[in-house]
């Protein structure tokens, strides 16, 4: 799982699907899901919704700017449940 330092900002359900919309260019005729939140992740945001419990927070996340520079980054989402860490959706890496 990420480290604490990764969490960046905490935010609700509606706020990482509004900051993750999918996209919404003409690939949509060919791939309709990929227009829902988190694109084609969205099977993966459905069941991290579903793990989420009483007191769980939504964190996004961002590895250290040296490990980006080392093509070792990545960001994305965190389920925080009692302070820590305990599934991640990554939305983006190098």
């Amino acid at each position: 799982m990420i480290p604490l330092a990764w969490l960046q900002k905490e935010m609700t359900v509606a706020e990482a699907e509004a900051e993750y919309p999918g996209i919404t260019d003409d690939r949509i005729a060919r791939f309709p899901d990929a227009a829902k939140p988190f694109g084609l992740r969205h099977p993966q945001w459905e069941e991290f919704k579903r793990a989420m419990q009483p007191g769980d927070e939504i964190w996004a996340f961002s590895s250290p700017p040296a490990l980006w520079v080392d093509l070792a980054g990545r960001a994305g989402i965190a389920l925080v449940r009692k302070g820590l860490p305990i599934r991640t959706i990554v939305t983006v890496m190098n």
